[in-house]
């Protein structure tokens, strides 16, 4: 009897490789998730940059606020060209201060600020020169604009180096024409108070045309100042 051969045959299996699944969900969590760390960062940044504002504002507040404390407690000190005085006074009458000729006071800038405040126009004084500080940054402290310079300087080169017609015509100017009584009683004196202190050699032709345009005579009037 013939026996029957099996053959064993082996197949061949060929491997695949193993593709890796990407989890779609997972990358967008982790997208979404940097970018609110960013929107948060930004945030932050953003928040400490308006700390530093606010903290720079405080500063410079302060910074103000002293200032402005300080000026309160800073020395005025005013001069006056009226022969006869002025008395500068607050709505009250609370505050007063009295100037003689040629004399200069020390007052606060409080007082002086109050004294500001009257109806009387002072401050209009001292834009004509009649009254004056010593420190020329307070006429910028309290707004105010000179528009006339009576000072010693000026009204000897204005007599030493023009004409008689200039001078008379400036005269004219600055005390409208002799209108403004005040003005030109402070102009006139202080001519005569140069002259006397011999700060000023008036030629005679100037001097004569003054004191035809103003109908005084200079001697009397330094006479008036020895009184």
């Amino acid at each position: 009897m013939a026996t029957k051969t099996t053959k064993n045959t082996k197949k061949s299996v060929s491997q695949k490789p193993i593709e890796e699944k990407v989890d779609v969900n997972s990358t967008n969590d982790l997208v979404e998730e940097n970018a609110s760390l960013k929107k948060e960062l930004e945030e932050m940044m953003s928040n400490y940059k308006d700390m530093q504002m606010q903290l720079q504002n405080i500063l410079l507040a302060q910074q103000a606020q002293a200032l402005s404390a300080k000026g309160t407690d800073d020395t005025i000190i005013v001069g006056c060209r009226i022969f006869n005085g002025v008395t500068l006074s607050s709505i009250g009458g609370d505050i007063s201060i009295s100037i003689q000729n040629q004399e200069e006071v020390e007052t606060s800038y409080t007082e002086l600020r109050e004294i500001f405040k009257s109806p009387f126009n002072y401050k209009n004084m001292f834009k004509k020169g009649i009254l004056y500080f010593v420190n020329p940054d307070d006429y910028t402290r309290f707004s105010i604009k000179p528009e006339i310079d009576l000072s010693d300087e000026n009204l000897v080169d204005l007599l030493s180096n023009n004409t008689s017609h200039y001078i008379i015509e400036y005269c004219k100017k600055i005390t409208n024409d002799k209108k403004d009584l005040m003005e030109m009683f402070a102009l006139i004196y202080q001519i005569a108070r140069l002259i006397d202190g011999k700060k000023v050699d008036l030629d005679y032709e100037i001097r004569s045309n003054l004191e035809k345009y103003f109908n005084i005579e200079f001697t009397e009037l330094i006479n008036n100042l020895h009184q």
